[in-house]
């Protein structure tokens, strides 16, 4: 390639790069203004700061006050927070447990009653065919909550939600002249999930596996609400194949993939815990096909300039022929449709490790 060429294409991955923030802002900018459901609202956050800070990390510059951008960097970083190894994973899902256990606990009006385990400190969160997306312990651990029932969380996620909206807001106005605003195809809007159900982690109850230990139970139960949330509350509201949805999909799927690949070491070295292996392996063998390096670091940030993913000849095909430039010409569709297998053979196996037959649910 010469010297001109290869300045134009470094042009046309900045280019590239800055025109996929503008999508991804004007999806997320799509769904700040049609959804309030108070889960939902919940849930979507780490995406929503994985969105600012890659951003922010793409400017070079915060541009936050720096307690919620901090906030922001740490809720980002959870993403990925069952990916050390599963001993520290372990000890995080069991402290979450204890102080989710404590903080009800002391709601209860005579001490007497602390004493018997009568209190209830998981709450989960399901659609209406039953699926579950989502749960308290999840949520605390997530966005940083050490008192479900501290009087300034309201204040706080507050704070933080009039931050990531105007991000986002004054975000898409700057890009404006840049280039004309992305058209976002919307299949549903203002989605409710209207059903939960409360549990005691510390006894026999309807949704835990008997004979598991439990911190392996929430474990999965942590990782399934992650997929589940992706697959039945995020992707049917959009037209499926946008590349926001994609990303987040792509991101939430691989963390999960490295999360059990960890397990799987752990109980390589220790006796503690009997998993199913082959299964997993079998996951991890079909991600291996999907989660290439370069096309990783695209999921999670902005920079394409240099990394190899942009050729001029696949730029007008979906995502810029980045699929088609890192798997040999297979296409945007093609990948996304594996993708979504991968996803739902991660999602067959844990829906596997409990038997939710028994759940009775209430409206909330």
């Amino acid at each position: 390639m010469s010297t001109n060429s290869k300045k134009e294409l470094i042009e046309w991955e900045r280019l590239i790069g800055i025109r996929i923030m503008q999508e991804d802002a004007e999806s997320i900018y799509s769904l700040l203004q049609t959804e309030r459901n108070p889960i939902f609202t919940m849930e979507i956050i780490p995406y929503y700061a994985l969105f600012v800070q890659s951003c922010q990390e793409y400017m070079g510059e915060d541009l936050l006050p720096k307690s919620i951008a901090k906030d922001l960097k740490d809720i980002r970083n959870h993403i990925k927070a069952y990916t050390d190894g599963f001993g520290k994973s372990q000890r995080r899902v069991a402290a979450v447990d204890d102080a989710q256990d404590r903080d009800f606990k002391e709601q209860l009006r005579f001490e007497f009653l602390k004493k018997i385990n009568i209190h209830l400190n998981l709450g989960t969160y399901w659609t209406e065919e039953k699926q579950i997306i989502g749960n308290t312990q999840q949520l605390a651990n997530f966005l940083l909550v050490e008192s479900l029932f501290d009087p300034k969380i309201k204040e706080k996620n507050y704070q933080m939600g009039y931050y990531i909206g105007s991000f986002v807001a004054s975000f898409r106005d700057g890009l404006a002249n840049f280039s004309s605003f992305p058209v976002i195809e919307r299949e549903r809007k203002s989605i409710s999930i209207n059903y939960y159900c409360d549990i005691n982690t510390n006894k026999r109850n309807s949704l835990l596996l008997k004979g598991q230990k439990k911190e392996v139970n929430l474990f999965y139960l942590h990782l399934l609400c992650n997929m589940n949330f992706v697959k039945y509350i995020l992707r049917p509201l959009f037209r499926d194949g946008n590349m926001w949805v994609f990303r987040v999909e792509y991101v939430v799927s691989y963390y999960t993939l490295r999360a059990l690949e960890r397990l799987i070491k752990y109980t390589e070295n220790n006796k503690d815990i009997t998993v199913e292996s082959k299964e997993i392996h079998d996951i991890l063998k079909a991600g291996e096909l999907l989660f290439k390096t370069k096309v990783r670091n695209c999921m999670m940030h902005y920079n394409l300039e240099n990394a190899g993913v942009i050729s001029f000849e696949n730029i007008d095909k979906p995502f810029y022929g980045i699929i088609e430039n890192c798997f040999e010409g297979k296409s945007y569709q093609e990948y996304l449709i594996e993708l979504h297998g991968l996803s739902n053979m991660i999602i067959d196996f844990l829906n596997n490790q409990f038997d939710f037959s028994d759940v009775k649910l209430e409206s909330l």
